[in-house]
């Protein structure tokens, strides 16, 4: 089998005889208008399966792509081979699908109770498996999460919505981060397939410079401080592995100035054209260089370096860092703990 017996394979298989018993189904409640041709259609990417054919483009015999058919697992050709019609409407479906992914994301740069807040989004491609949102809860506590979800494309940013809906949601009812992931995981788990999960940072901020955090299996928290910069790293698994899981939060407080930095591996694991790797100790020496300019010009000056050293090298993941600074207002206790 070209796409190899893998879980990704197996759980198409299933999906597929799942849909195929519903259609037998409607065929025998007597409604029969394209149920007929769907059903054939069916049947056939099961035979592919069993032979060994599936994901095979039926015009060019290459790969047609895992993303492609997570989409649609009755294709039976690759983008090249797809009618005039058929890719026109594609592109039309992903245009539509990166304004709405866009206008999911909260404003760039904004200044909440204690905390100015300001990001950087670039998916590599239309639409990306990243997700950022800052959001403020009836109480005025300032929740914040950074994710990637693997794989790239229209699936992995079907799931990153997925979990935008599923942490405002969760944000909605005052949780504490540690419980937010906990039962975000399991509703992770009940939506995404046997192999994706996302790394990903949830944390809660409140106007006096407290902070919980939860790191799933993430690129670790960068704090900057006039002592330089520490790293808060991941002590829980990403999401989508273990249904059971319970997310551990850690504590910390801020003192004036100090700045949070988040951020997905399109940032450090960019690549120049010689093939070389950005990495985090370039990104550790920039914000330390700028960890006392406010949140957006520490952002802008990321997204400039890392893009000049990217050169003419094509981005080949999603982007995404968000900084938070901590300027609380007259009167609030800016001591240590």
């Amino acid at each position: 089998m070209a796409t190899g017996e893998t879980a990704y394979v197996n759980s198409v298989r299933e999906q597929l005889l799942a849909g195929r018993a519903r259609l037998a189904e409607v065929l025998a409640g007597g409604q029969r208008e394209h149920v007929d041709l769907l059903l054939n259609q069916v049947d056939d990417a099961l035979r592919r399966i069993e032979d060994g054919s599936f994901g095979i483009c039926e015009e060019c015999h290459t790969e047609i792509g895992e993303e492609w058919l997570r989409e649609d697992p009755l294709t039976t050709v690759c983008i090249e081979h797809m009618t005039a019609k058929q890719q026109r409407a594609l592109e039309y479906d992903l245009e539509v699908a990166a304004q709405i992914q866009k206008g999911l994301l909260p404003p760039r740069d904004s200044v909440f109770p204690g905390w100015d807040v300001c990001y950087h989004y670039c998916p590599a491609g239309v639409v990306g498996g990243d997700y950022c949102d800052v959001v403020q809860d009836a109480q005025g506590a300032l929740y914040f999460v950074i994710a990637d979800v693997s794989g790239k494309g229209v699936a992995a940013a079907m799931l990153s919505s997925n979990l935008r809906a599923v942490f405002r949601s969760l944000i909605s009812l005052g949780l504490p981060p540690g419980e937010i992931v906990t039962r975000a995981n399991r509703l992770f788990r009940e939506s995404a397939l046997p192999m994706q999960y996302a790394t990903l940072i949830c944390g809660k901020a409140s106007a006096g410079g407290e902070l919980e955090l939860v790191n799933a299996g993430h690129p670790p928290v960068l704090v900057v401080s006039r002592d330089g910069v520490a790293q808060c790293e991941s002590e829980n698994p990403p999401l989508g592995l273990f249904a059971d899981q319970v997310f551990l939060a850690s504590n910390r407080k801020l003192t004036h100035g100090e700045t949070l930095v988040l951020y997905t591996d399109g940032i450090s694991e960019t690549e120049n054209d010689g093939g070389e790797e950005y990495g985090l100790e370039r990104l550790l020496r920039l914000v330390e260089q700028n960890g006392a300019a406010c949140a957006v010009t520490l952002v802008d000056a990321c997204r400039k370096h890392v893009a000049e050293f990217r050169g003419r090298r094509e981005r080949f993941d999603d982007e995404t860092l968000l900084a938070l600074q901590y300027v609380p207002v007259a009167g609030m206790s800016t001591a240590s703990a």
